[in-house]
């Protein structure tokens, strides 16, 4: 033992001193689990990452009862992208030792970064109960009371923090999302602002850019994308609010301009595929979508793009080579079965028709009148001004579908307001309904996953005014989605030329040949429309100046 002793802190000083291939020289030659360990540990030191996650391995085989090992071979699978080995290995770990407060914190982490915000409140509860003091746990806890809807509560939280480490630019801007999310539009700003001069990252840039945007803030949001596009760490994201912005040349040449010089990440080549395709340029967009794919071929982002622009030049049989793997490997990606969709489209295939079957999966209902109103025109209209405080943005989001109109910030089930309350459970009735309509049969997408039991995934509110409308898209994470409609125009409810109206089965990209929309329905205020998420709809334009409120939602499966 006094020789392994010897061992272990021998190899671990020459460790400290960066004397990497001393301490692997004095290590290898023990077979005790902990200098296994310390071996590990020197071989990710090393950037050795497969030699140090079998070593990993080898230690918690000789010793699993030891959380240390389990903790370490979890950051280590986290910090190369396995998730679902790195949160085995939190478990263990905390499984070992409950009171491991490095592995529930990093076990928190990964489950916020997957935005499995129920699981990551379990574990912080447990934190915070154990050390409510600590700096990274309330951090950590206030992020998950923003991810659950608790904004208010997050930024009481993140003040608090703030009032310990006024130069904390996570916290600052953690607050400003937070602050976004009440609708407190002026000081989110401020918080956004001084979070992205201290500490620029991708994920400050693009919510300070969006939050400029929505506000209409044109001149703000366009100087802050041109200094951030002339930095390599930002070209990419600042490209793709330039092309969400509706200028998708500027975002290529953003790109062009820096790859002269630099090497860029191969999502580079993501935002240039879909600049190509808004451009409706699908040459180019394959092009940029398999040089994407010759740096990262498991990229599965960007097949999209692939596909796309394989559609849109009327290779159908390539795009279902590209379409088919990738339903395969994620079955319930909406995306996947609507590119598939449009695919049979175009080949003329008879399974296009039972897949997208518009007369039976579209299908519109009456609201129950909520509980606590004598009408639904009553409930209606205490809806429209329960909602119009939280629509303070004059501009539509920059990655949502609506153009010329605003998208509450906030998901409305979390919202504490009893016309919310009622909404949410009057729509209980309806859905019940349509899953008993559309049926559970396991020959098709959407029955297959009718358990005869949902959740709201997310409920939100768009306001369309004059000339505005919602771009052809799916939803890519639900089952169900919607529009319940809160109130109409004068023309969408009287005229024959269906302004406003809501359409179904058109992409959003041009296709060889035309993909036209196959099945329209005339929105009433009162009226909710349920159609599985795969399938493509969007909207007429609005002519006239009366608004068109609606407020979506999105079910999954429980």
């Amino acid at each position: 033992m006094q020789a392994l002793n010897q061992a272990l802190a021998a190899g671990y000083a020459a460790m400290q001193r960066g004397d990497l291939a001393a301490a692997r020289q004095i290590l290898s030659r023990e077979r005790h689990p902990k200098a296994v360990h310390l071996l590990a540990l020197v071989e990710k030191a090393a950037g050795n990452v497969s030699a140090a996650a079998s070593l990993f391995e080898k230690a918690a085989s000789l010793d699993p009862n030891d959380p240390e090992i389990a903790n370490n071979q979890g950051v280590l699978a986290m910090q190369t992208g396995h998730m679902a080995v790195a949160e085995t290995a939190f478990r263990r770990a905390l499984g070992l030792n409950p009171a491991f407060i490095q592995a529930g914190t990093a076990l928190g982490r990964l489950l916020i970064d997957e935005e499995r915000w129920d699981e990551a409140a379990t574990v912080y509860d447990d934190l915070i109960e154990r050390e409510p003091e600590n700096f990274v746990i309330r951090f950590g806890h206030a992020t998950v009371l923003l991810g659950t809807g608790q904004a208010d509560a997050a930024e009481a939280v993140f003040n608090a923090l703030l009032a310990e480490n006024s130069d904390l630019a996570e916290a600052r801007f953690m607050r400003g999302r937070a602050r976004l999310e009440q609708g407190r539009v002026e000081e989110a700003l401020a918080d956004l602002e001084d979070a992205n001069v201290a500490s620029p990252s991708e994920l400050s840039l693009k919510t300070l850019a969006g939050a400029l945007w929505m506000t209409g803030d044109r001149a703000g949001f366009e100087s802050l994308l041109a200094q951030a596009a002339k930095q390599p760490e930002l070209v990419v994201t600042a490209a793709e609010l330039l092309r969400q912005s509706g200028d998708p040349q500027a975002a290529v040449g953003a790109l062009d301009a820096l790859r002269r010089d630099h090497h860029l990440a191969p999502e580079s080549w993501i935002v240039a595929a879909t600049a190509y395709v808004d451009a409706n340029e699908p040459v180019l967009a394959e092009q940029a979508a398999r040089a994407c794919l010759n740096e990262a071929p498991d990229n599965r982002i960007v097949k999209g793009s692939l596909i796309t622009a394989l559609l849109m030049q009327g290779r159908a049989e390539d795009a279902l080579d590209v379409t088919l793997p990738m339903r395969e490997a994620e079955p319930n990606g909406q995306h996947w079965i609507a590119y598939e969709a449009t695919a049979l489209r175009l080949l003329g295939r008879a399974e296009y028709d039972s897949l997208v079957d518009l007369d039976r999966f579209v299908r519109a209902y009456t609201l129950p009148v909520p509980e606590g109103f004598e009408s639904l025109e009553a409930f209606n209209a205490a809806f429209l001004e329960a909602l119009d405080r939280w629509h303070p943005y004059k501009v539509h989001p920059l990655d949502q579908s609506l153009r010329d109109g605003s998208q509450t910030p906030r998901d409305l089930t979390t919202i504490d307001d009893p016309v919310f309350h009622a909404f949410v459970a009057a729509l209980d009735e309806p859905i019940r309904q349509y899953m008993a309509d559309v049926g559970d049969g396991d020959d098709h997408p959407l029955t297959a996953r009718n358990t005869g039991s949902y959740r709201i995934a997310g409920s939100w509110s768009v306001r369309l005014k004059g000339g505005g409308w919602h771009v052809n898209h799916v939803h890519p994470e639900g089952w169900i989605s919607s529009a319940y409609y809160v109130t109409v125009p004068e023309e969408t409810r009287t005229g024959d030329d269906k302004a406003g109206w809501i359409k179904f089965g058109e992409p959003p990209f041009s296709t060889v040949p035309p993909s036209p929309p196959q099945k329209w329905v005339r929105p009433e205020a009162g009226v909710l429309v349920l159609f599985p998420s795969f399938l493509w709809h969007g909207t007429v334009p609005i002519r006239d100046e009366s608004l068109r409120v609606t407020a979506p939602f999105d079910a999954v499966p429980a």
